[in-house]
């Protein structure tokens, strides 16, 4: 396989920015920006987001089988960058109703219960129901207005 070629056409999928809030084991706040969703099924409302293997939010999602995803804003670059950064407290959150951390200023969130993990390649795919959700205002920002390239 060509892997300049296999890079540029994977890089053509469109990718969304979102954070994924986790609670650790003592109880504080996690985040991480990921790209990586999709929905799978209607009836259920299920998704699935990747998880890099050794992340600490795969770890959180593994033990509380708890997850919420914010959809970033368009504009909220900043925002993406701090979490990056694991700069955390520059980033104002709220709560799902069951008191996991949303990003504020989301273009919406999806609150998600762990159905299962398929444990291939260099990424996890926690397969999850949608518990419940929440709209914000302005739409999804998209990888490519943060000009960054995760896949390939």
């Amino acid at each position: 396989m060509d892997k300049k070629a296999k890079k540029k056409i994977l890089q053509t999928i469109p990718y969304g920015s979102y954070v994924v809030g986790t609670k650790t084991d003592d109880g504080a706040d996690h985040l991480m920006f990921g790209t990586w969703l999709m929905q799978t099924s209607f009836k259920p409302p299920l998704v699935a987001f990747a998880l890099s293997e050794d992340s600490r939010t795969l770890a959180n999602v593994r033990r509380s089988k708890t997850f919420a995803v914010s959809l970033l804003a368009e504009g909220t670059k900043d925002v993406a960058e701090h979490i990056v950064d694991g700069s955390f407290e520059k980033v104002k959150t709220n709560r799902s109703p069951s008191g996991l951390p949303l990003v504020a200023g989301h273009a919406g969130w999806i609150e998600c219960r762990l159905v299962e993990i398929l444990d291939k390649g260099d990424h996890r795919i926690a397969l999850a129901e949608v518990i419940d959700v929440g709209s914000g205002k302005g739409a999804l920002m998209t990888l490519d207005e943060l000009k960054w390239h995760y896949g390939g």
